[in-house]
């Protein structure tokens, strides 16, 4: 009888250390926490398939700054700009919603693309800015991923959006819009994660085939080499928020890179900041505005896990403080549009 009774015992333990460390159950367990905590700046729920966790390190895909070679880090600059002029609010995706990248969310699936995605997203609402939306077109996140992987990075394996500023610089952007889109010159290539599905539980996707001379959408009648968009300077942005708030406003939304923890996963709505969970990696992201709700500040800005995330692809995250680091790391760069309709003297 003991036995037996030890046996049903021991065979509990067992069950809830293998339910207990599943995705699901600690999905639920960030959820039930971050929502009881009484007014909290955010809400939880689930937003993606509960196996996104299992490997959702390899999804982070900024590589560190340390690992930049000297060559490789971007001069910094400030905006000229009088912090007093600058609204309270601010949202990009309001002011140019007409320009098609302002408006669209990407979204990187199981590669660790983030890093060329927001860079590719960036660039294109910056040349919509620019040229005051007479270049109005979604640029291709593969062209980068693809074709600077070894130099940027490793592809779906994570990159630097150091490099991939200097490689539109250097090489320039192909257009591109979303997987199955028909869109532009390079469309990314790697479907999306299902919300209620398995499929993307396992590694990584493999970083696609670089095609550099030559668009992957057959139905695009512009050559490659007649396709291409070029920055004119490239540069980071000192990790100020006033100076960061300058350059959104004056020039369109930056590249930020931030620490993603469990719980960032599970953010539904209000102002995100750091509750509970284990480190997961580094997260490339644009700052598309900023604002105060109930007396906190904000930056506004749009991820890369698809529209079904967060709210519709976007979400908040405290401003001011360098929450999750997002404010140490920011780079953006200037489109050449002839002529010139919107540069600035930096």
């Amino acid at each position: 009888m003991f036995i037996g009774v030890t046996r049903v015992i021991v065979g509990f333990i067992l069950y809830f250390n293998v339910i207990s460390s599943t995705p699901l159950f600690k999905v639920n367990q960030i959820i039930q926490l971050v929502n009881n905590i009484p007014k909290h700046t955010w809400k939880a729920g689930i937003n993606l398939h509960p196996s996104f966790l299992t490997n959702v390190s390899h999804r982070m895909g900024v590589l560190p700054r340390n690992k930049l070679s000297e060559k490789d880090i971007l001069p910094t600059y400030d905006v000229s700009i009088d912090s007093e002029s600058l609204p309270d609010s601010y949202d990009v995706t309001q002011t140019w919603s007409k320009c098609k990248s302002v408006v669209s969310i990407r979204d990187q699936s199981n590669c660790g693309s983030c890093w060329a995605l927001s860079t590719a997203s960036a660039f294109s609402d910056r040349l919509c800015i620019t040229s005051n939306m007479s270049v109005n077109k979604v640029l291709s996140g593969e062209y980068i991923n693809s074709c600077c992987n070894g130099k940027c990075g490793d592809g779906c394996n994570g990159g630097h959006p150091e490099k991939a500023w200097k490689f539109i610089k250097r090489n320039g952007l192909c257009t591109g819009g979303e997987y199955a889109s028909n869109e532009g010159c390079q469309p990314y290539s790697i479907a999306p994660c299902p919300r209620n599905a398995n499929s993307c539980s396992k590694e990584n996707e493999d970083t696609p085939q670089c095609f550099r001379d030559q668009c992957t959408n057959n139905n695009y009648e512009t050559p490659l080499e007649s396709d291409l968009y070029y920055a004119y300077k490239v540069y980071s942005v000192k990790p100020k928020p006033e100076i960061i708030m300058g350059e959104v406003y004056k020039n369109g939304p930056v590249v930020a890179a931030m620490k993603v923890y469990e719980d960032f996963l599970c953010y539904k709505g209000g102002i995100y900041q750091y509750t509970t969970g284990a480190l997961k990696g580094d997260h490339a992201v644009k700052i598309m505005g900023w604002g105060q709700d109930d007396g906190i500040d904000y930056w506004l800005c749009a991820n890369t896990w698809g529209n079904s995330w967060g709210m519709g692809g976007m979400f908040k995250i405290r401003r001011g403080r360098n929450e999750c680091g997002i404010e140490n790391r920011i780079t953006g760069g200037l489109p050449k549009v002839l002529p010139p309709i919107r540069y600035i003297t930096v």
